[in-house]
């Protein structure tokens, strides 16, 4: 409420005490019309005297109190901006929860993966290693000594000789 209405309510309101019991009626009604105008009840008003800790007297409309209930606005809308501000976080972090366990799938997964390439490659040297055991003993064998530079094809060792 600004303050023009601040002022109309408090001057109606202290007609409500006057001894004509026509104009005190007439005076609430015309406060609980200009309340209702701006989405209020006498029991707003209650409830920020309540708050406030002071009582409904002639003071209550005073510059104090509105900057009292400005600030209170005020830090109604920063509650909200806080908020709205945590649910955004917790959206994020739910977010980066969900990656890092995605990630963590994925690491295990690839380690899986290394070790299976790993015990490839350790089989394949173990064959290297034995097929070069026996073509070492071939050409050991052989009369010829074996040329690693010679196509395949034409080293082919000579029968061996019966010693007799």
């Amino acid at each position: 409420m600004n303050e023009k209405v601040v002022d109309q309510l408090d001057k109606v309101l202290a007609l409500a005490d006057s001894d004509h019991e026509g104009e005190a009626l007439g005076a609430l009604r015309m406060a609980r019309r200009i309340l209702l105008r701006h989405g209020l009840s006498f029991s707003d008003l209650a409830q920020v005297a309540r708050r406030s800790g002071l009582s409904l007297t002639r003071g209550f409309f005073s510059p104090i109190n509105v900057q009292m209930e400005a600030k209170i606005d005020q830090l109604h809308d920063e509650l909200s901006a806080h908020v709205d501000q945590n649910q955004n976080l917790t959206t994020q972090i739910e977010f980066w929860r969900k990656r890092a366990f995605d990630l963590e799938q994925m690491l295990t997964l690839n380690q899986a993966e290394t070790t299976r390439w790993k015990e490839m490659a350790r089989e394949t040297a173990e064959r290297l290693w034995d097929l070069g055991q026996i073509a070492h003993e071939d050409a050991f064998l052989a009369k010829e000594p074996f040329d690693p530079d010679a196509p395949f094809d034409e080293q082919e060792p000579e029968p061996l000789k019966a010693v007799g």
